[in-house]
């Protein structure tokens, strides 16, 4: 049996949903978007692990396309999907399939996060930038969140309360998307919204619901989240919920169980945000069509010892969900982000916290991020005991765990450039006094003991595409001295000849 298994542009999690499906029995196909690179290193990803793909032609999957590949290939059971934007076409293929899944239709209306409001029952308004009485309310002193109708990682959303945030916003969406953008595709046929701020406390639920009957809930809280004007951060998450009473989050699984009925959201995995007041009453935030990031897998595999990615397969494939089970220990979890869009070195932990079960450290060393979105740099989790899970979460609350480390950039000294350096050449130019180093590079470069060693003797990291040509290298530099030039290999000594000839 096989499975149809829908990525966006070579996402980097297909490696592991490929091992989910065929621990489950089915040999997937994967069908992506178009990657920024135009699939090179998707495509050798797929030959490692020897899966058979296809690359769409845009940097959105077509219905087309789709539909082209349920033909094709024979012995698909269903599709899966862990990107929202493609959950409505994973429900088309499900459809032809039949395979067990919401409609398309009510995933379109639950992942349009205007018409998902005005769908459910809520107090919370939701109105077009254009809506004359938006400006009038705002001057009035009423806040609202401003947030693109369909979106993912918090892209330009933020808490405004003057109409100048709410320009800024306007003017980053306009902006469009940056060089490579793995979120493009939320720019095109797509416009912000404001909805009125619901203050309180927010928690989310992890569902799993085959046949209109939720089978698996498991609840987590927003234990430290942080609204700017630029962008929303979830910043720490505890599970089980130490923010909200046991009535008020059973009150919360009603209120969630209500709107899916409603939105008419059957069968699938869901993550659905809630925020609950002073006063007990409850509101949703969003419905997401998949499972939460940010270490919800990872803290539900930890609680419980199973994965709901294979629960939702399990009801993809038709077959009854296990029950839930007991809980057998909590957790809580640090989510870290960079908060200054200049060049990463890297990250330093905190040896005076407790060590961690899992630490995943998400930046590559030389990106800069970028504004108005989540920019995961280390994702962070610990297990708690159940009896103590309270006050455990409140010693690691206001603690950080993680420091990033930018790079200084140039200083005025003079500038020693260091070619596709080798370990020893780079201890060799970090030991050198009174110049910035600048390291150039054509691949990535891997955080590893040796690269610990010397990270903060650099000034600056510079990627070149190939070594044929020095402009970037010129560019980066802008009018510095040059001390002197390393280039250890013979791949880079034409490079160094062009550098020289034109620095001279």
């Amino acid at each position: 049996m096989r499975a149809l298994l829908l990525v966006r542009r070579g996402a980097p999690l297909t490696r592991s949903h490929v091992h989910t499906l065929r621990r489950k029995g089915f040999e997937p196909y994967v069908l992506t978007s178009r990657p920024a690179d135009g699939g090179e290193q998707f495509r050798r990803m797929c030959a490692q692990i020897e899966v058979e793909h296809a690359i769409a032609e845009g940097v959105a999957i077509t219905s087309d396309e789709v539909a082209a590949v349920v033909k094709a290939v024979d012995g698909l059971v269903f599709c899966l999907t862990q990107a929202d934007s493609l959950r409505p076409l994973m429900a088309e293929a499900n459809r032809l399939l039949g395979a067990p899944d919401a409609s398309p239709e009510a995933l379109r209306t639950a992942l349009d996060k205007h018409l998902m409001r005005k769908a459910i029952d809520t107090t919370i308004d939701s109105l077009k930038l254009s809506d004359p009485t938006l400006r009038a309310r705002i001057d009035a002193g009423e806040t609202f969140v401003v947030k693109p109708r369909r979106g993912v990682g918090s892209l330009c959303v933020g808490l405004v309360r003057t109409w100048d945030d709410v320009e800024k916003l306007r003017q980053a969406f306009d902006e469009g998307p940056g060089h490579a953008d793995m979120m493009a595709e939320y720019f095109a046929d797509n416009e912000l919204i404001a909805e009125s701020f619901f203050d309180g406390r927010e928690i989310s639920l992890e569902i799993v619901r085959q046949g209109g009957v939720d089978k698996i809930v498991v609840d987590h809280d927003k234990t430290l989240i942080e609204f700017g004007a630029d962008t929303v951060l979830e910043r720490g998450m505890a599970s089980p919920v130490t923010i909200v009473t046991d009535e008020e989050l059973d009150n919360a699984k009603v209120v969630a169980q209500h709107a899916m009925d409603t939105l008419g959201l059957t069968d699938g995995g869901y993550h659905v945000e809630l925020r609950v007041d002073a006063e007990g009453s409850t509101e949703i935030v969003e419905i997401n069509p998949r499972i939460g990031g940010g270490m919800v897998w990872e803290s539900i595999n930890a609680q419980y010892g199973r994965s709901v990615t294979d629960d939702w397969i399990d009801v993809l494939a038709g077959t009854p969900v296990t029950p839930l089970g007991e809980r057998r220990c909590g957790t809580y979890a640090q989510l870290a982000y960079p908060r200054e869009q200049r060049q990463l070195l890297g990250v330093n932990r905190n040896p005076a916290m407790p060590d961690p079960e899992i630490y995943d450290e998400l930046i590559t060393p030389g990106e800069v991020p970028i504004a108005h979105r989540e920019h995961f740099g280390a994702l962070v989790l610990w297990e708690t005991a159940l009896a103590t899970h309270g006050e455990e979460v409140k010693a690691l609350v206001p603690v950080e765990y993680c420091e990033f480390v930018y790079s200084p950039g140039l200083s005025g000294r003079p500038v020693l450039l260091v070619l596709e350096p080798d370990w020893d050449t780079l201890r060799a130019a970090v030991a050198v006094d009174g110049v910035d180093v600048v390291v150039c590079h054509q691949g990535p470069v891997v955080v590893t003991p040796e690269y610990d060693d010397i990270r903060d003797g650099l000034a600056l990291l510079v990627r070149v595409p190939d070594w044929s040509t020095v402009d970037g290298i010129i560019d980066a530099l802008a009018g510095a001295e040059i001390a002197d030039i390393m280039a250890p290999h013979d791949v880079t000594r034409q490079a160094e000849a062009r550098l020289r000839k034109a620095l001279a």
